[in-house]
């Protein structure tokens, strides 16, 4: 349970109306739909990934490992919300009773240790992918260089966020340890709780933008087609939404003060924040996904709506006199052939079989079989037929960068 001096701040400055409507991003069915439905997308995304890279290409890495690893962290974080949300998110701190205070906190320590730890991993895992791109030169000691600093900024904020307090469960319990020793995300002061998380958050905003454009350099190479070098913007404006959304969420922790403004209400003011939390790691994995499963995708799409380019070619033989059989119309072509066609206007008439004549003046019906060129058209085991169809495609090109 919060601490008495807390909780009498609280009923000091209280909400106007602790039975107001529920705004939209405070609801259930907000929160349930968004983090759940971004999640499913996630791992829909991942598991693209590692196919392409673990059964097609065969060269999984680290930066592999890593958005695993992030996968499964947003997903803790996310069912860390859903129980925060049972356990009174979204509604009046003073409306919940103390067990229900102090069950939001606990889940909000963990949900708050996760994220914070999350986003780290996450850009190192991008900051990985670039170094298979980058083998040598000035970007990929930039890289490296981001590795390092993300990788220090990720442990100094993940452990603030994972002991706020000395003893650890006395941010959630302060009244059996009123001798703890707590700050930053530990709530030792107003100003201290609100400096350490717009600091984080401005700080992880700005490394997101470093992050995302980092790969600029890429377009100098004069070399690169159009195609990819419209991917490549596509990932980029992709990655732009991921930005704006650290943006938003910076925007909400500045506007309400850490949930302490206009009045201190933790359950009241965290939600919208909650859901810009997990929307930005859900698209930030989604963003480092892409680049590997989206050649794959593409391929499968090309199968599905692809168009054919059909080419047939015909072949006439020549007779012995040179000329060809089909345009041959004099006299003598029409008396050697026997049709069957009559002018009696019935259905049958449009049919018209040719019958060759022999010497003696009666006709053979299977003359017509034995001439090699109509048997290789009907022979289904004879070659040099006549009529060829060609089918030809081409398979669309794989991004390149």
């Amino acid at each position: 349970m919060a601490s008495e001096a807390l909780i009498l701040e609280m009923l000091m400055n209280p909400p106007p109306n602790l039975h107001e409507p529920l705004p939209l991003s405070n609801r259930r069915a907000t929160i349930y739909g968004a983090s759940i439905t971004f999640m499913i997308i996630t791992w829909f995304a991942v598991a693209l990934r590692l196919y392409a890279r673990i059964k097609l290409v065969r060269k999984p890495g680290w930066d592999d490992i890593l958005v695993v690893v992030s996968s499964m962290l947003n997903t803790a974080a996310t069912i860390c919300v859903l129980f925060a949300v049972e356990s009174g998110m979204g509604q009046h701190f003073l409306t919940l009773v103390p067990k229900q205070q102090t069950q939001y906190i606990k889940t909000f320590y963990i949900a708050n240790g996760i994220y914070v730890t999350n986003t780290a991993v996450i850009k190192v895992s991008l900051l990985l992918q670039y170094l298979r791109i980058f083998q040598a030169g000035t970007m990929r000691w930039i890289c490296l260089s981001l590795v390092v600093m993300i990788t220090a900024w990720g442990f100094a904020y993940g452990f603030m966020a994972w002991v706020p307090c000395f003893p650890v469960h006395a941010y959630w319990n302060r009244l059996q340890t009123p001798n703890a020793r707590c700050y930053a995300y530990g709530f030792d002061s107003v100003p201290s709780f609100i400096v350490t998380f717009e600091t984080h958050t401005a700080t992880n905003m700005t490394f997101d933008l470093a992050v995302f454009l980092t790969p600029m350099a890429l377009f100098k190479q004069k070399s690169m087609r159009r195609k990819s070098m419209l991917a490549l913007v596509g990932l980029f404006l992709f990655g732009g939404v991921v930005v704006l959304t650290s943006v938003w969420r910076l925007y909400t922790i500045v506007n309400n003060k850490a949930a302490t403004y206009p009045y201190i209400d933790f359950t009241w003011w965290t939600p919208i924040s909650v859901i810009l939390s997990c929307l930005e790691i859900d698209l930030a994995i989604v963003c480092a996904s892409m680049p590997i499963f989206w050649p794959v995708l593409e391929k499968s799409l090309t199968h599905i709506f692809v168009t054919y380019e059909v080419r047939i070619t015909e072949h006439r033989r020549l007779p012995e006199n040179g000329e060809y059989e089909l345009e041959r119309a004099d006299a003598e072509s029409t008396r050697r052939s026997g049709s069957l066609k009559s002018g009696s206007g019935n259905s049958e008439d449009g049919l018209t079989i040719t019958r060759t004549q022999t010497r003696n003046g009666t006709v053979d019906p299977f003359m017509h079989y034995k001439d090699q060129y109509v048997i290789e058209q009907v022979d289904p085991l004879a070659t040099n037929h006549g009529v060829e169809t060609n089918v030809e495609t081409e398979p669309k090109k794989k991004w390149n960068f």
